[in-house]
């Protein structure tokens, strides 16, 4: 009988302390890789030292890091980390990772600002250190960092992959919508607009048909910033891990919300959100066809997700070996 060969993944967290929407990242990163390569063990280091030593302004090179210990095929990275901020806390990373022969693989990624200065810090660093692999989660992405890989494909966020990931319970709960708007009040303006500006905190008097006669519940991705009105606001949910917001996002009839992985958990689950934000990260919705999730309630095109995903899985197949 001949002995099973597993390869070795090392894929570094997003981690949820400042936002527990990262972990949908995560956990639809790593059901991609599963699909792809079944015969693969997959670690999971976090840098979250690293990210409080920076955030504190100290020496770096203090905080224990144990990935580059840790003997593996390749590292994976996913998600918003095509910015200045990645490259200053992991370039000693992936310079130990690639020193020790383990290739970079870059699954799903983007940008946050998506400014010239940004493109040009992270082209300098995959120059540094080319990925061996290289999949964006938005055309943008994949037009701005495509030539710097060995091999690359323009591909989705890995949160499209939750469906596949995770198993929601069926609530015993009437039909409901969630409210996320997680940062100030100021970005309410649109939504307070929409439903006749009624407070969003309190139950308001909805006009819309999509709300109407629905029970409302309000999740807040993050322990840290939460504004006051928040705790006097009825069927509020604040959890520490994702498994709470999962299970509401793939019930709901719609979400409404100033948060993308928000929106892009609920489409994942087939059910239809609208983001109220301008932030250029939302170019990841074109990739599944959602053009329209800034100016109304959008539907999610099951059919293109299941064929990007497709697409997503083989590429990824081919180039993990």
């Amino acid at each position: 009988m001949s002995k099973s060969v597993f390869i070795k993944i090392v894929y570094f967290t997003n981690g949820a302390s400042g936002n527990v929407g990262n972990p949908f990242i995560d956990m639809g990163s790593i059901q991609s890789l599963k699909m792809a390569c079944p015969n693969s063990i997959i670690y999971t280091p976090s840098h979250m030292s690293k990210c409080i030593f920076y955030s504190y302004g100290k020496n770096l090179d203090s905080a224990f890091d144990i990935a580059p210990a840790i003997e593996a095929d390749y590292a994976v990275f996913s998600g918003m980390m095509l910015n200045r901020v990645f490259v200053e806390i992991m370039n000693s990373t992936i310079s130990k990772l690639i020193e020790n022969n383990t290739k970079l693989i870059i699954n799903g990624a983007g940008g946050y600002g998506y400014t010239q200065k940004e493109v040009e810090i992270f082209r300098r660093f995959l120059k540094k250190y080319p990925p061996y692999a290289f999949i964006s989660r938005d055309e943008r992405s994949f037009e701005n960092y495509n030539d710097l890989a060995e091999h690359s494909y323009s591909g989705i966020d890995c949160a499209f992959f939750l469906s596949d990931y995770f198993t929601p319970a069926k609530l015993n709960l009437p039909d409901f919508v969630i409210f996320n708007f997680d940062r100030y009040e100021s970005k309410l303006h649109r939504f307070l607009k929409l439903i006749k500006n009624e407070s969003v905190f309190k139950t308001p008097k909805i006009q819309i048909p999509e709300i109407c006669n629905k029970l409302i519940i309000r999740t807040h991705h993050s322990s840290l910033r939460i504004p006051k009105k928040y705790f006097s606001a009825p069927n509020t949910l604040i959890s520490d891990i994702p498994d709470d917001y999962l299970h509401l996002y793939a019930n709901t009839k719609a979400t409404y919300s100033d948060r993308v992985h928000a929106c892009l958990a609920t489409l994942s689950f087939g059910n239809p959100a609208m983001l109220f934000s301008q932030t250029p990260r939302a170019l990841l919705f074109d990739k599944i066809g959602a053009y329209t999730i800034k100016e109304k309630l959008t539907y999610p095109d099951i059919q293109k997700i299941k064929e990007e995903k497709s697409k997503h899985i083989a590429f990824l197949s081919k180039v993990i070996k």
